[in-house]
């Protein structure tokens, strides 16, 4: 039987609706975070004595109140069946728990760098989460191991320390673990199996050429920055250009 062509736009609709609502709270919980950062970055990172202590004692607590938020909304994702509320409220409860938790021990222990890198890594989050509401699933991928790259390839154009060499070894295995799901999900026509359920994640004519070498550039970029530390400068600009590209190339086929 066919498919009504106004059922098809209805739910195209409904669901451009439902990404423009999730993307509106998300904007509004990134704008809320990076405040609190900076606030944490102008009193904690860059404050007086006392500041310092203060706030290192605060985040003491919020460490604690944190984890226990996080808790609760585990609690109420896994017992999602039984209200239809407890899903969204069990997400929220566990975004904001685990964002005080992580936060509060981090700046405890990692001062002042912490502050900064997280005051960066929540508008990246928040992009990230834009590209995937909104644009291609390949995009997505594409654009989660440019930014993991840039990341690592930044650190290393910076400093040569074993820490900024450890993040730069997580990237390239972060990078990795995309390839290989791509590469599975090429052999499954994109398909996504768990057990007996399956999802699609890529459309089934997908050419995976431009995805497969993103991924392999990022990760030989990485790579040679990792082993010669001059060549991070050209490589972060060098995904830099090519990230703008791809954003520009998806967004003309969304129209």
């Amino acid at each position: 039987m066919a498919t009504n062509p106004n059922e098809k736009r209805a739910a195209r609709q409904r669901k451009s609706d439902r990404n423009m609502n999730r993307a509106v709270i998300l904007l509004t919980a990134g704008l809320v975070a990076e405040w609190y950062l900076l606030m944490a970055d102008r009193y904690y990172a860059r404050g007086e004595v006392k500041q310092v202590v203060a706030w290192y004692d605060y985040f003491g607590v919020m460490r604690w109140i944190g984890l226990a938020v996080l808790i609760a909304g585990v609690v109420l994702l896994a017992q999602r069946a039984k209200k239809s509320w407890f899903a969204p409220a069990g997400a929220a409860l566990a975004g904001v728990g685990g964002f005080f938790a992580f936060t509060s021990e981090a700046m405890r222990h990692v001062y002042p760098t912490s502050v900064t890198v997280m005051c960066v890594f929540i508008p990246v989050v928040l992009i990230l989460c834009i590209i995937y509401l909104f644009y291609q699933a390949e995009f997505s991928v594409q654009a989660t191991a440019l930014a993991m790259a840039l990341f690592a390839l930044v650190l290393l154009s910076r400093s040569g320390t074993g820490v900024v060499k450890f993040c730069a070894v997580i990237a390239i295995l972060g990078v990795l673990a995309l390839l290989a799901c791509t590469l599975v999900l090429k052999k499954n026509g994109g398909v996504l199996k768990l057990g007996k359920t399956s999802q699609r994640v890529f459309p089934a004519n997908m050419d995976y050429r431009l995805t497969l070498g993103v991924l392999a550039l990022c990760l030989v970029l990485v790579a040679v920055a990792l082993a010669a530390a001059t060549t991070a400068f050209y490589a972060t600009w060098a995904l830099a250009v090519l990230a703008f590209a791809l954003a520009v190339y998806y967004t003309i086929k969304l129209m």
